[in-house]
């Protein structure tokens, strides 16, 4: 069984089918094409992207309906094309599709998640990508630090 070191969460062991594949990369990080999603019962509903390659390297996130209830994905045709749809079969988010926003933390400033720039990964396939939707979302969505230990604490 392979294992994956990770900076705080220490060494886990996985099964090849649980790696998240991510072709393109993230944004910032082409050569990070492959994540364990990490679902801590002690962080929920957040989850943890871990990268398999870098130890170092692991990304907060939310799902999207989680910071604002009436978030709708709204992917551009190569992106639809990319994940295995169509505009006339649009996947459905949380039956087909996990979308989750990234958060950044921030010690001195409020912490933000971006929704304009979410994580979209089909559910049965394991794969995924980061898409810019044509939509009025920030990347830079403010998040209340109370809604950040309220998930923790569910």
């Amino acid at each position: 069984m392979p294992t994956c070191q990770t900076k705080f969460h220490g060494t886990l062991s996985y099964e090849p089918e649980q790696v998240l594949h991510i072709p393109g990369g993230l944004f910032g990080f082409p050569q990070e094409t492959q994540f364990l999603l990490l679902e801590l019962p002690s962080a929920r509903p957040m989850a943890f992207l871990q990268s398999i390659r870098s130890s170092d390297l692991c990304f907060i996130s939310l799902p999207a309906q989680v910071i604002q209830r009436e978030y709708r994905l709204s992917l551009k045709e190569q992106d639809l094309k990319t994940l295995g749809y169509s505009a006339e079969t649009p996947p459905a988010m949380g039956r087909d599709v996990l979308c989750l926003a990234l958060l950044t933390i921030g010690e001195r400033r409020p912490s933000t998640a971006n929704l304009l720039a979410p994580v979209v990964i089909d559910i049965a396939k394991h794969r995924g990508m980061q898409v810019i939707m044509d939509a009025p979302y920030s990347h830079q969505y403010p998040i209340p630090a109370s809604e950040l230990s309220h998930s923790a604490d569910q």
